[in-house]
């Protein structure tokens, strides 16, 4: 086994961590896994340059960093917008972090505090972290307060712990196929995820007069 190699168990676990938590938060907005996939795939791959692997969930996301300042800030239509748009920026934070996490899960820290201090220290720096704080960063420009950053580790490293067996069962399955379109990761997890709500029946149209 070359040293890349030894490696790919952990990079198969942060990329399916990504795509767990894609799936998870996606399931909170709408209730059709199919109808708006979480991500288009899941893939680990060898790079081409120094041989290590790397990883990639494409069409993933909630929300992209808009650069907002003090003199550059976001204009909302009303307050339900302004909330929608916070809640999608923390998912997006949640999701980036979720990879990171998934990996120190993998290397044995199922404390969440020693998740997030591994995880951060792991990965300060990476484009992960590097996305998160961005986004976190505009927060400011999006609610009154933001949640504290030690209260969004503390969410993701509960969303890994109670999602832990999809992310090992998702892992197991890159380390064998290397891509996943959405729909086989979902087939995937599915069986390791409480169930989706049911859906609301359509009204049934009323009676003609008699």
């Amino acid at each position: 086994m070359n040293v890349a190699s030894q490696y790919l168990p952990f990079v198969a676990h942060h990329e399916a961590g990504h795509a767990v938590a894609a799936i998870v938060l996606m399931r909170q907005v709408f209730d059709d896994d199919r109808k708006l996939p979480a991500f288009s795939s899941v893939s680990i791959y060898p790079d081409p340059g120094d041989g290590d692997y790397r990883g990639v969930v494409e069409g993933a996301g909630f929300y992209s960093a808009q650069g907002f300042t003090s003199k550059r800030k976001p204009i909302f239509e009303d307050d339900m917008d302004r909330y929608l748009e916070r809640d999608c920026a923390i998912r997006e934070i949640v999701t980036c972090l979720a990879g990171p996490f998934a990996e120190s899960a993998f290397e044995g820290y199922l404390d969440p505090f020693d998740m997030a201090m591994n995880a951060s220290d792991e990965n300060e720096g990476s484009s992960d972290y590097a996305d998160a704080k961005r986004i976190y960063g505009e927060l400011r420009f999006l609610m009154p307060r933001r949640p504290d950053w030690g209260r969004i580790e503390d969410r993701t490293a509960r969303l890994v712990l109670d999602h832990r067996s999809a992310i090992e069962a998702l892992a197991a399955h890159l380390l064998v196929k290397h891509d996943l379109q959405f729909d086989e990761a979902l087939m995937i997890v599915a069986p390791h995820l409480p169930p989706m709500p049911a859906a609301t029946p359509p009204e049934r149209p009323f009676p003609k007069p008699a």
